[in-house]
């Protein structure tokens, strides 16, 4: 009987322990929130009386306001618990055989379709003028060029002003393509192909991403998710999309299968790719801290945390290193940015109001290429994407929550925006959230049926070019 009457009170003083801190949890969300929204809510009222933009750029900041933090509202509890070390144990549901190759032929196969719609709207456009080797070219476009020419030529000083703003473009994906164009001899051939080797197997880490929380059916259908997303032709452009895409996902895969050390390397290469890989820290801290042994005198696994987070930002120290020697400047490339392009770091809710001032003004002009090609997709983009974390940020897991809400404030708060929807497309938690969401029939029904119309105008608008940037 005392035996029983120890175990009773030590069951009850643990549920007195878990609920003691599940409190403080509370009151420190509750802190956090109230303190998030205070400074951004001051920054939104220093915005309005600098900028004085028009009730509609007003209506337009104001709810893409209200969504960002309706989204961290759901968030900031669930990471509070995450930081604790608890979470929900994961699904557990047996996967098909051979599902990388199936995941890798979707992707594939997607890949194929694009391709071959891009041709064919060429082929309409430019009737007997029409060639193979001028539909290869064609991809030349966008920022294809740039890194083209850094793959062939690197970087220059001097000479062509054209040509000396392309130390903006990170040297990760030329370095990719480099090999590959010294063996083909084909700059542009080595670009699509490395592109298209990169999707497919950013796709397969993605489904083994999701599947580490999740079953079978959702990890795939996050797949499908994202192969259903308007623009899915960057990923198969000569630019760094895909490559990013799979040394993002690989980081956080490596770093949930406790491999640090080779995901800050992976972490390092994303951000000698692109400047948004240095975001990565966000949700590589919080794996850490979460996966870190409970006992404080294991500094083995603090050291290889610690090593594996400092590797990132070391990916962009090359590169700025790479400034230097190029330009005599180590920050030179955001010189070039505000000069050539006019872009700094602003507010997102800044973003989402002049965007749709542009686009009410396209409207009233009648400008289809600026309508269809360019605004529009921004702000859909945008409101569409906060939209998905406003209403799922609480199933979302909190290490990728916070990477989306780093990456968001980043990405679309610069003061020039105009590929949005480029940089949203490669950020994963765009497609984990849609996949939530899509989980009964009917649902994947009606986001199919939006998702496949949109993606196909805005495939044509870019083969048209029609301000697809």
């Amino acid at each position: 009987m005392l035996y029983w009457t120890k175990i009773t009170d030590s069951a009850e003083n643990g549920m007195e322990q878990e609920t003691k801190t599940i409190e403080k949890d509370r009151i420190a969300a509750w802190v956090v929130s109230a303190l998030g929204i205070l400074v951004i809510g001051g920054g939104f009222v220093l915005w309005l009386i600098e900028k004085r933009p028009p009730a509609y750029g007003i209506a337009a900041a104001a709810l893409s306001l209200l969504l960002f933090i309706v989204g961290c509202l759901r968030f900031v509890p669930r990471w509070m618990a995450f930081w604790s070390r608890r979470s929900d144990a994961p699904e557990i549901e047996r996967e098909p055989k051979h599902v990388l190759l199936r995941v890798a032929l979707l992707a594939v196969g997607a890949e194929l379709v694009l391709f071959a719609a891009v041709t064919v709207v060429l082929r309409v456009q430019y009737g007997a003028g029409f060639t193979w080797r001028g539909a290869v070219e064609f991809w030349r476009c966008l920022d294809s060029a740039h890194y083209l020419d850094i793959t062939r030529e690197w970087y220059i000083s001097d000479g062509d002003w054209g040509r000396v703003v392309q130390l903006v473009f990170l040297p990760g994906y030329p370095l990719t393509v480099y090999p590959l164009y010294r063996i083909l001899g084909s700059d542009i051939g080595a670009g699509l192909l490395v592109s298209a080797a990169a999707f497919p197997a950013a796709c397969c880490v993605l489904y083994r991403l999701v599947r580490l929380d999740a079953g079978h059916r959702t990890a795939f259908r996050t797949v499908e998710m994202l192969l259903l997303l308007p623009g899915g032709f960057f990923f198969i452009a000569p630019m760094s999309e895909s490559l990013y895409l799979l040394l993002a996902l690989s980081t956080l895969y490596l770093a949930r299968k406790k491999r640090i050390l080779f995901a800050g390397l992976c972490g390092a290469y994303c951000a000698f790719t692109r400047t948004l890989g240095l975001l990565l820290i966000a949700p590589l801290v919080l794996e850490w801290i979460h996966a870190l042994p409970t006992d404080p005198r294991d500094r083995r696994e603090w050291a290889k945390g610690i090593v594996a987070v400092l590797l990132v930002p070391l990916g962009f120290v090359a590169y700025l290193w790479i400034n230097r020697t190029v330009s005599g400047n180590a920050l030179q490339f955001l010189t070039y940015q505000r000069d050539h392009w006019s872009q700094r770091l602003g507010w997102f809710f800044n973003t989402a109001s002049y965007q749709t001032e542009y686009l009410v003004e396209s409207i009233r002009s009648g400008s289809r290429e600026n309508i269809l090609g360019l605004w529009l997709p921004n702000v859909v983009w945008h409101f569409g994407a906060l939209g998905l974390f406003a209403v799922g940020a609480k199933r979302l897991r909190p290490s990728y929550a916070a990477w989306f809400i780093a990456y968001f404030l980043i990405a679309i708060g610069a003061t020039w925006l105009l590929s949005g929807p480029r940089y949203l497309l490669t950020m994963p938690a765009v497609a984990m959230l849609l996949a939530n969401c899509t989980e009964k029939r009917w649902t994947r029904w009606a986001f199919g049926a939006l998702l496949v119309p949109l993606s196909a105008l805005y495939l044509i608008v870019f083969v048209l070019r029609w301000q697809v940037w």
